[in-house]
């Protein structure tokens, strides 16, 4: 499945990025996602809800913001 791929990937670098950071805890993920994405948002909720569990983004509230676009990027993130 190409999404989930894409999804993986994002995720991996979100959990990268935070332990660079040092993160003890994610409380928001930004996302950009475009309408030409062909990823159902609905698929990236879940994902991100049972891959979190048990790391430092889980509980983390995930905002997507639409684009006109063909594209999936991580914005950025809070963190404590």
């Amino acid at each position: 499945m190409h999404e989930m791929h894409l999804i993986k990937s994002l995720f991996n670098d979100l959990l990268s990025n935070a332990k660079e950071q040092e993160a003890g805890r994610v409380t928001k993920v930004f996302l950009r996602m475009g309408e030409f994405t062909e990823i159902n948002e609905e698929i990236i909720r879940f994902f991100f809800v049972e891959n979190s569990k048990g790391t430092v983004v889980e509980g983390a509230e995930l905002i997507i913001e639409k684009s006109p676009n063909r594209e999936l990027s991580l914005l950025s993130f809070d963190c404590e």
